[in-house]
């Protein structure tokens, strides 16, 4: 009798007492999805973004370069935001990269420090703050060969 009242409660503790989500419902989250590309790179690496990048995209070459991180936000609305501004007024490429639990506002495609040093400078002439440069994969297409200022 001991014997089966331990059984039944061992099985019931079993049944009851695993952790699931069957009570989630994936259509209540409300985190939008970010307005501009998202770069995978630091996960999957240069092998897997061709892949996972659409084939207009898998013919551009890209390298290691620097691009300057202008903006980062906990909040997707926010970054979106800034993101809008952003592209109004710089003339080179803008992008929006969630890092997880901050969404980063990058500017540029510079092959070496020293151009992106110049245009980090030229940015806190005119105003911009907190900038500072971050490695980064670039595209060869992207690269502009006149001045960017």
């Amino acid at each position: 009798m001991i014997n089966l009242s331990i059984s039944i409660i061992t099985l019931l503790n079993i049944l009851y007492g695993q952790d699931s989500l069957f009570w989630f419902d994936m259509n209540t989250v409300k985190d939008p999805i970010p307005q501009s590309p998202k770069v995978l790179d630091e996960i999957f690496g240069i092998s897997q973004l061709n892949i996972l990048d659409s084939l207009g995209n898998m013919r551009k070459k890209s390298r290691t370069g620097y691009r300057l991180q202008i903006y980062e936000s906990s909040s997707v609305d926010e970054a979106n935001r800034k993101l809008k501004k952003y592209k109004k007024v710089l003339p080179d490429s803008i992008y929006l990269i969630f890092e997880a639990p901050l969404y980063k506002i990058r500017y540029g495609n510079f092959i070496d420090k020293n151009n992106a040093e110049d245009v980090k400078t030229q940015l806190q002439k005119k105003g911009y703050k907190n900038i500072w440069i971050v490695r980064s994969r670039i595209l060869y297409d992207s690269l502009k060969k006149e001045k960017i200022f």
